[in-house]
This record gives C-alpha cells, structure tokens and sequence, in this order.
C-alpha cells in the first residue's frame, strides 16, 4: 500500500494520454514524482540510521525543501518546453500523486498507532 501512489501513476497513463491529456505534461510529472519518490525512499532509510534527533531532523527538512524545488522546476520546464496546457498537466499529476501519498501515509499512520496501542 505504501506504493499506491507509483503504481496508480503507471496504472492511469494510459488512459489518461489516450483521453488527449498534453503527452509532455503528464511524463514530466509522472517521471519526476517517480524519480523523487525513489529518492525519498533512499533519504528514509537513510535517515533511520541516524542516531542524532537534531541531524535526522535536518535532513528531512532539507530533502523536503529540495522536493519542492524539483516539482516546481519540472513543472515550469514542462510549460516552457511544450505549452501552458503540458505545465498544467505536469502540476496535476503532481499535486494528484502528492494527495494520494498524504492519505495513504495518514493511513498507515494511524494504523501503526492503533496497533502499537498508542
């Protein structure tokens, strides 16, 4: 479940380019929520392993600032690159991915709570 946001990406190209969505738009920001979601998986681990509060908080914060400057620049190079219609196209399929990773996290959140008993 942890995954829902990559696959559902994958599983909805299809028929979201052969609904005449900009082929640009939605690659861009397909291939950049992929290649970021790929990445935040390695920066978790990573950060697990770090024992200092201080230091792991640093380097959350600082891949989250990072994130948003590489969606925001995939987005306006897919509007510079093809047309407004591809940013457009980029943005949603971001901020549509982002909405599914918030909720399926949220939901995995509250179910490790609830089995932890806390």
């Amino acid at each position: 479940m942890q995954y829902l946001d990559i696959v559902l990406v994958l599983v909805v190209a299809g028929p979201v380019l052969a609904a005449g969505a900009p082929a640009l738009g939605f690659t861009v920001g397909a291939a950049t929520w992929i290649l970021a979601r790929l990445a935040s998986i390695a920066v978790e681990r990573r950060i697990a392993g770090v024992g200092d509060v201080r230091r792991r908080l640093g380097v959350g914060v600082a891949f989250s600032m990072a994130r948003v400057w590489v969606f925001a620049i995939a987005i306006i190079a897919a509007g510079v690159g093809g047309s407004r219609a591809d940013g457009l196209t980029a943005a949603l399929v971001i901020f549509g991915t982002f909405s599914v990773r918030f909720v399926i996290s949220a939901i995995v959140h509250v179910t490790q709570k609830k089995g932890t008993g806390s």
